[in-house]
């Protein structure tokens, strides 16, 4: 019995001396050879931890490898403006030769709300919209009225669409403030002088409206409102706009006033003046219109309207 526990502590001992050799990386004492350790120097290959895994151990999460991402910065769009430049007080120059009025205030607002850079460009009115069809801009702002069926000038075209109107145009009657008004009715005007701007629509509305009257067919506006301010006229007929302009300064003031209500049929005086662009530019179009429905609403409108007029145009 005591052999068999020698023997037991014996071959203990011998174990545990193998696995000391083994675990110095020395051989085996039984081994036929040498065994080779294969070491791999590259660091190991472990899995990704999962967040899960990063939240239990208290881990701050990995900050992912991203490629730069390049950051454009969209251009400032650009609109050039056609305009005339030679219709008080909607488009003109002053007396520093900086153009202004009405059109190119509203026309700037406009390009403020689209947050575009905007030039004018000066061209003669028989030029604007051919220009604008070859390319010379992107929209006219002139005072130019859109056109309805019916109405001789301007006439429509395929390769134009107007924005909503920006302002209204009904005609209207001026007389001297002297003057008892009279009723705007063929038999009370049969036989007055009524000046008028020889060609224009209002000369043709007044032969055919008022076919008793007495037309008194002046050459411009000015000699039309002359002549009812010297007395050589019983009354003018002519844009309200420019006609409220007239009565509210200077000459026109001392002399004359606005009588009756305006005359708005569009087959005459049409929708109203609109912004002009080629057939193309529908989205700008819409942009505009909405950008204009902005301005009246917040009350940009009215303070524009108000430097140039004593009555809201609309």
């Amino acid at each position: 019995m005591r052999f068999l526990l020698y023997l037991n502590t014996i071959a203990i001992i011998l174990l545990a001396g193998a696995l000391a050799r083994l675990y110095d990386g020395a051989p085996l004492p039984w081994a036929d050879g040498p065994i080779a350790l294969a070491v791999d120097l590259a660091p190991p290959q472990t899995s990704p931890l999962t967040t899960e895994q990063y939240a239990a151990l208290q881990l701050p999460l990995p900050h992912p490898t991203r490629a730069p991402v390049a950051v454009s910065v969209p251009e400032v769009e650009k609109l050039r403006l056609l305009t005339e430049g030679d219709y008080r007080p909607f488009n003109y120059r002053d007396g520093r030769g900086e153009l202004t009025g009405f059109d190119i205030e509203i026309a700037l607002a406009l390009c403020a709300r689209l947050k575009a850079e905007c030039i004018f460009e000066l061209r003669p009115w028989s030029e604007l919209l051919p220009a604008l069809k070859r390319g010379e801009g992107d929209a006219v702002v002139a005072s130019m009225l859109i056109p309805v069926p019916g109405r001789e000038a301007p006439v429509a075209d395929d390769e134009i669409i107007f924005t909503e109107r920006y302002y209204s145009t009904p005609g209207h009657f001026a007389s001297r403030r002297s003057n008892v008004p009279v009723a705007a009715t063929p038999a009370a005007l049969a036989g007055k002088q009524i000046a008028v701007q020889a060609g224009s629509v209002h000369h043709a509305y007044i032969r055919t409206r008022f076919p008793e009257a007495a037309p008194l067919a002046l050459p411009t506006l000015a000699e039309a409102q002359d002549a009812l301010a010297a007395g050589r006229a019983d009354l003018l007929f002519a844009d309200r706009n420019v006609l409220s302009r007239w009565t509210a300064s200077g000459s026109g003031a001392a002399c004359c006033r606005l009588v009756g209500s305006g005359y708005a049929d569009p087959a005459w005086f049409g929708e109203g003046a609109g912004i002009a662009l080629r057939v193309d530019d529908k989205v700008l179009r819409d942009r505009i219109n909405a950008a204009l429905e902005e301005l009246v609403a917040d009350g940009t409108y009215a303070r524009i309207n108000a430097r140039y007029f004593a009555n809201n145009i609309y």
